[in-house]
């Protein structure tokens, strides 16, 4: 199983991967970051072009540590339906989880907002990052998984 966050950069989409890592830390989860993989890579292109190279990678090495049995959780901005299809397609299970948060606050991320950002049609939960709690979410997320 993959556990994907995304959403636009400031979403939450770190904060509740790292809560995610701590509760399931027994279960051989593993946790790719969108930030620390672009460290990583030195992919510093925001573009369509540099988000998909970004993707692509740090999606194939999820579907290779899900092989091994581990459950990556994967925190990245995602903006293209193309990508999670990819990631749908290719694993066991995804799980996909698609965080916003209301569009009159900045969080201080927004000059790498995905300006193209597709959103989700089928298949996620949806969390409204400004209305909930990290407990709040977190809880979400786990009884989601559960079904």
């Amino acid at each position: 199983m993959i556990i994907l966050l995304y959403g636009q950069p400031a979403s939450g989409k770190t904060t509740l991967s790292n809560e995610l890592i701590r509760i399931y830390d027994n279960q051989d989860a593993i946790q790719i970051d969108g930030d620390k993989w672009r460290d990583v890579t030195k992919n510093k292109d925001y573009s369509k072009e540099g988000r998909n190279r970004n993707l692509k990678g740090a999606f194939d090495m999820a579907l290779y540590l899900e092989r091994e049995g581990y459950m990556p959780i994967l925190s990245f901005v995602t903006p293209y339906e193309e990508y999670r299809k990819y990631l749908a397609e290719n694993s066991n299970k995804l799980i996909e989880i698609y965080l916003f948060y209301n569009e009159n606050v900045d969080r201080g991320r927004n000059m790498n907002f995905a300006k193209d950002f597709e959103a989700p049609k089928i298949n996620f939960l949806s969390l409204n990052t400004s209305l909930f709690s990290v407990e709040q979410c977190v809880n979400e997320i786990i009884n989601y998984v559960k079904i």
